[in-house]
């Protein structure tokens, strides 16, 4: 029988323990990697619960608000955010072209918005006209007719729904949803899983929140696309939850949002008022007008806010886009600066060396 020494130290040369150092640090990483998205999700779960919670949703009968969106947006731009801090850490490597794709989407997304946000603002002009001349009190019969007018084209304009010509918004926030869908071929490190994984949580929200946007403001029957998300989030049942909520239209109500239901009944009012021509004691009586005009101005107040939520989420993604080409740019950089040290090391060594011989 043979004795054999074992040296109670690790040796700096043992391939078995290099494998294992390697192990421990990538399941150090991975740890980290379940930490932050359970972080992220966590995140998300809470303000999520927030905007289902609220009363603009909590209730069947009651239907979306114009506050409500601009809530929604809020939303939309945390999760953006969040996810920003979340990938500011990251190698994207390979998913820089995954997420530079997708938020060109979503810059085109906003732009969209912002023009239907815009249609919206030029059509309560004409709410705004038919008030100036029944606030005046005119008699003339061509002022009243013009404004009978503009309140009639206020109701025709939102009989169907609006559309542009070649449904360019529709388009794109499917083509979004579709993204999402598709699955990363071959096979990627942890990293990339967890980048990916986040960007598709963002994508999620993303549409959710630009249909909801889009179907209430131009008077929709439906949603111009609907999202599910799995259950591999943590927020995805209540996620889902409120996808249905918001789906399914309150009964009575001709339009997803509460304040196109409202300014139609107030025309309504103010139309027979003035097809009347006077009210019980013999007068005209104001209260009709001045109801719209309230209905009027809360719109306006609302639609600036929404118009700033939109901005709020295109800056934030241009920001990062932004952050993310000009680090890819400087890795270029310094990919040619490494490059040519080395040619030029080469360089000398030959030079070296045929001076030697």
């Amino acid at each position: 029988m043979f004795l054999t020494e074992t040296s109670i130290f690790p040796s700096f040369f043992d391939p078995f323990n290099d494998t294992k150092k390697k192990k421990n640090k990538k399941d150090v990483a991975h740890m980290q990697l379940d930490l932050f998205s359970h972080s992220f999700d966590e995140s998300l779960l809470r303000r999520l619960k927030t905007l289902a919670n609220s009363s603009s949703t909590s209730q069947p009968s009651v239907g979306i608000n114009l506050s409500w969106l601009s809530s929604a947006l809020d939303f939309l731009f945390f999760a953006h955010e969040e996810a920003i801090i979340l990938l500011s850490s990251l190698n994207l490597d390979n998913s820089l072209d995954f997420y530079l794709d997708n938020s060109v989407k979503i810059l085109d997304l906003c732009n969209s918005i912002s023009s239907e946000i815009e249609r919206f603002r030029n059509r309560r002009l004409v709410l705004s006209f038919a008030l100036l001349v029944l606030n005046n009190g005119s008699v003339d019969p061509e002022k009243l007719a013009r404004a009978r007018v503009s309140l009639s084209d206020w109701v025709n304009y939102y009989k169907g729904p609006v559309l542009d010509s070649n449904n360019h918004l529709e388009n794109i926030a499917r083509d979004l949803a579709t993204r999402l869908k598709e699955i990363p071929r071959g096979k990627i490190s942890a990293d990339e899983r967890f980048v990916r994984r986040t960007i598709k949580a963002v994508g999620l929200v993303t549409v959710f929140v630009a249909g909801v946007v889009v179907t209430a403001l131009r008077g929709s029957p439906g949603l111009v696309v609907a999202v599910r998300a799995p259950p591999e989030f943590l927020w995805a049942e209540p996620f889902n939850s409120l996808c249905a909520s918001v789906s399914t239209r309150p009964d009575k109500k001709r339009y997803l949002l509460d304040e196109l239901d409202e300014i139609e009944a107030r025309i309504k009012e103010v139309s027979g008022v003035m097809d009347g021509g006077s009210g019980e004691n013999g007068e005209r009586p104001s209260s009709a007008v001045k109801e719209l005009e309230m209905v009027t101005g809360r719109l306006g107040e609302g639609l600036e806010r929404l118009g700033d939520g939109v901005n709020e989420i295109f800056n934030s993604v241009l920001r990062t886009r932004d952050g993310m080409l000009e680090k890819m740019r400087v890795g270029q950089q310094e990919q040619r600066s490494d490059a040519r040290k080395f040619s030029s090391n080469l360089h000398s060594k030959h030079v070296l060396c045929n001076v030697q011989k």
